[in-house]
């Protein structure tokens, strides 16, 4: 019989011993019946203790089944999470790995970033560092080895009054302070280097921490000295080429063609007539032009261009408000060409009124010359002629001739001082009596207005008193030791025209009687010179003396 353990778990062994007696009790039996069924009496409490045992066997591989399941998940719980541990570890790790790798690689390129940005400061010609808030450099780029003599390493951790000396250091130390207490600043000065004096543009720039505190500053300074120096010169060209446009009266323009604008400096409305101050449109402008006056400018252009020149000049007549008329010399140089035209054109206008009317009024006395030339010829043929024709001796003839041209040349003598714009008559008149004045001393009594002659009535005045004063000589009042001649005149008004009244008056000379016959010198007067005067002259011999009166309108006619 197999007996159970007390806690009802079979063993191995019971298990053993419970098959092989199973295996008896299968075999035929030769015992007897009571002895059968006392065994089997006996079998089937072992059997039903068996069952017993096997069901509290089976209640506690239940409960340990339960347990071990509860105790698996558990386990399986902690092997998860400790999985978890594992790969959070191993995900720690590869973070771990792959920061340490990029902080290589930030590492590597701040390495060749501050290379590179070395290299940079290094290369640039402005002075770079960074002072910190105790004054001290903490970085230079190259620029102070060629500014300062001084390498980078040599300021390191040098204070600013050590690098660039007390009395610098007080001149740029009102922006120290600034910039230390968070104000950018910044200032251009003339500085003392080693290497020489130089214009500096510096800038000092504060570094704040995240606190707002100033960790320190840095400053930036750059050499402006040829920028400077070019300033200074465009400047002083500036002023040369203001003197020289200002000494010529010049005007700068500029004209865009595809916007139809002009744009000028103030002088130009002096030229055209505009009250300073204004811009006149372009309309405004070429309302001032001359009819005709834009063809001539677009006609200019055309020709520059045809003759392949890009400058143009041509004169613009321009006819002010109150009706004046100016004359501009226009010079331009076409800009922007394209198909033959220009897009710009700049150039300058030159007031030539003054030279405009130098060359009208040349021009009138080249023409009156030729005039003058003509008649004064025409006038020396007659003299010599008359003079030769009247004259009883070759002396006589000579000494007439004489006469009348020496007349002829002191009138022009003084015409050509005056530019032969005219002469004062007080001049023309002592001019004229000079030659007599050594007949009996100073006998002449000249008295009237000194008025200015037109060219033609000063030359027949001239003749006019040659004439009368020659006539004198040889019979009126300076053929005697007594006799005077008084000369007078006055500026009458008729029909509003201005007129010469002019009077030869001889006395205490010899009685005169009237001639027989006109002498030359009389025909000369009295046709020729009135004729010439544009007025007339009246000779009357009378008996106390000669009388001449001269009538004639003061115009340039």
């Amino acid at each position: 019989m197999v007996s159970l353990p007390a806690d009802g778990a079979l063993s191995s062994t019971d298990l053993a011993k419970l098959a092989r007696h199973n295996e008896n009790m299968n075999k035929p039996a030769s015992q007897d019946t009571e002895t059968l069924l006392q065994r089997l009496e006996k079998l089937e409490r072992d059997n039903q203790e068996l069952r017993a045992r096997l069901s509290d066997q089976g209640i506690l591989s239940e409960a340990t089944a339960v347990r071990h399941e509860a105790l698996g998940r558990e386990h399986a719980r902690n092997m998860s999470s400790a999985n978890a541990r594992i790969e959070t570890l191993e995900d720690s790790r590869s973070s771990l790995q792959a920061s340490e790798k990029r902080l290589r690689e930030s590492e590597t390129r701040a390495r060749a970033s501050e290379k590179q940005l070395r290299q940079i400061a290094d290369n640039l010609p402005a002075l770079i560092a960074y002072v910190d808030a105790g004054q001290r450099y903490r970085f230079n780029n190259k620029a102070y080895t060629t500014w300062f003599g001084r390498t980078p390493e040599s300021l390191y951790g040098l204070s600013l009054w050590e690098a660039v000396g007390d009395k610098t250091y007080e001149r740029v130390r009102p922006y120290i302070d600034a910039v230390l207490n968070g104000e950018r600043a910044g200032h251009e000065w003339w500085a003392q280097f080693p290497t020489g004096l130089r214009f500096i543009r510096s800038e000092y720039i504060p570094d704040r921490r995240d606190d707002g505190s100033i960790a320190g500053f840095y400053v930036l300074a750059a050499d402006l000295t040829e920028s400077k120096r070019s300033q200074a010169a465009l400047a002083e060209s500036e002023a040369r080429l203001r003197l020289a446009i200002d000494a010529g009266r010049m005007a700068i323009w500029e004209t865009d063609i595809a916007t139809d604008t002009i744009h000028s400096s103030p002088e130009l409305n002096r030229l055209l007539g505009f009250e300073p101050g204004i811009s006149p449109t372009s309309a405004e402008i070429r309302s001032r032009y001359a009819p005709g006056g834009r063809e001539k400018i677009r006609q200019a252009a055309a020709e520059a261009l045809a003759r392949g020149d890009c400058h143009a000049e041509t004169e613009l007549e321009i006819i002010w408000p109150d009706g004046s008329q100016r004359w501009l010399l226009l010079r331009a140089e076409l800009k922007d060409i394209e198909n033959g035209k220009p897009g710009r054109t700049v150039g300058v206008a030159l007031d030539i009124t003054d030279r405009k009317r130098a060359e009208e009024h040349q021009q009138l006395l080249i023409n009156e010359l030729n005039h003058r030339v003509k008649n004064t010829l025409s006038t020396v043929q007659s003299i010599a002629i008359q003079s030769l024709r009247n004259a009883r001796t070759a002396e006589e003839a000579r000494d007439a001739v004489e006469g009348r041209l020496f007349a002829l040349s002191r009138a022009h003598d003084v015409l050509t001082r005056e530019n032969w714009d005219g002469a004062y008559l007080r001049e023309v008149v002592q001019q004229a009596i000079a030659p007599f004045q050594n007949h009996g001393g100073e006998r002449f009594k000249v008295s009237g207005p000194d008025i200015r002659l037109p060219p033609r009535i000063a030359l027949a005045i001239a003749m006019a008193i040659q004439e009368l004063g020659t006539n004198a000589v040889k019979y009126g009042a300076l053929s005697n030791a007594k006799g005077c001649i008084a000369i007078t005149w006055t500026i009458l008004e008729e029909a509003g025209v201005p007129h010469l009244r002019m009077e030869w008056t001889e006395t205490d000379g010899p009685t005169v009687a009237t001639p027989k016959q006109r002498g030359f010198g009389t025909r000369l007067i009295e046709r020729s010179l009135a004729q010439e005067l544009n007025g007339s002259v009246e000779i009357d011999f009378a008996p106390k003396g000669v009388v001449c009166t001269i009538n004639a309108p003061l115009t340039d006619d």
